[in-house]
């Protein structure tokens, strides 16, 4: 087990965030955003945690696309028409819309 690196005759139970130093429980500083061996550090970290921020903020959300969910619709309605031909092609079902669709494409 390491040693604090401020007080060498105590065990160090957790590490400074920014500089990653051994530290005893006297010394560490304890913060919402880490445990730290000094405000220097401290200060280094809440710094890269804005600017970290900051960059994530300004990052241009993507657009989300129209493409996929309608090609997707297109395909379905495609299925339906072609699984209504096949069963009025096989004497299945009759249904009433086929007609028109034969008419439509050319088929009757």
């Amino acid at each position: 087990m390491d040693k604090c690196k401020f007080h060498p005759n105590r065990f160090a139970h957790v590490r400074c965030k920014t500089c990653f130093i051994p530290l005893c429980d006297e010394c560490k500083i304890v913060t919402n955003i880490g445990v730290f061996c000094s405000e220097e550090c401290q200060n280094k970290a809440k710094e890269f945690q804005d600017k970290s921020m900051a960059m994530i903020e300004q990052k241009p959300k993507p657009k989300k696309s129209i493409i996929k969910p309608v090609a997707g619709i297109i395909v379905i309605i495609i299925l339906i028409l072609a699984i209504a031909l096949l069963l009025d092609w096989t004497g299945i079902v009759t249904l009433p819309f086929v007609d028109k669709l034969k008419e439509l494409i050319g088929l009757s």
